[in-house]
C-alpha cells in the first residue's frame, strides 16, 4: 500500500512507535484502523488484490454498520468488488462507503448522501474570519439518507476539517 494511517512497520508488527501511539492515544488512528490496515498488507500478497499496492488507504470510520472508507484520489476506481465483498464480510459490515481522500466538503457530502443528490452548497464567511459551509438537502430523501443531520455534519468535520451546517428542504 502506498499510504497506511499508522507506519508501516507498527502496523506489521502490532507495537506501535511513539508517534503512532500518540495517534491511537489521541483517537487520530483507531485499532479498527490498525486491524484492516494489517489485514490489507497480507491482502496485497495475494495475486487477486495485487492492486493494492498502488492504493493509499487514509482513514476508516465504523459507524454502526456502516464503514466510511476514505482512499486516496483516483484509488476508487482501482477497489475492485471482490475486496468490498471481502471487507463486508470479515468485518460484519452491511454497507461500505468509499470516499476519496479530499478537503472538499462538496465530494464527501455527495459520497455519504448517495444516492440522493444535494440541492446547494453555500459557503458562510464569518465575522470571524472562519468559512462554514451550507448544505441543503431534498426533505424527501431524508429517510433514505443513511446518516442524520448531525452526523453528516460530524462526519464532514471529520473527513474534510470542514464546519458544515445540513438543512432539509
Amino acid at each position: 500500500m502506498k499510504h497506511l494511517p499508522a507506519c508501516k512497520t507498527c502496523v506489521n508488527s502490532g507495537f506501535l512507535c511513539s508517534s503512532c501511539q500518540e495517534k491511537l492515544d489521541t483517537e487520530i488512528l483507531t485499532q479498527f484502523e490498525l486491524d484492516l490496515a494489517k489485514d490489507l498488507l497480507i491482502l496485497e500478497e495475494e495475486e487477486q488484490f495485487n492492486f493494492l499496492k498502488n492504493v493509499s488507504f487514509y482513514k476508516a470510520i465504523d459507524f454502526e454498520d456502516v464503514v466510511i472508507f476514505v482512499v486516496g484520489k483516483k484509488d476508487k476506481l482501482r477497489i475492485t468488488q471482490k475486496l468490498i465483498n471481502w471487507l463486508k464480510e470479515t468485518y460484519e459490515v452491511d454497507q461500505l462507503i468509499l470516499i476519496e481522500q479530499t478537503k472538499n466538503p462538496r465530494a464527501a457530502l455527495e459520497n455519504l448522501i448517495t444516492p440522493s443528490k444535494l440541492i446547494s452548497l453555500n459557503e458562510i464567511f464569518l465575522a470571524t474570519g472562519d468559512i462554514e459551509f451550507k448544505g441543503v438537502l431534498n426533505k424527501k430523501d431524508q429517510d433514505t439518507i443513511l446518516f442524520t443531520k448531525t452526523e453528516l455534519e460530524e462526519l464532514i468535520l471529520e473527513l474534510t476539517g470542514n464546519t458544515i451546517r445540513i438543512e432539509f428542504q
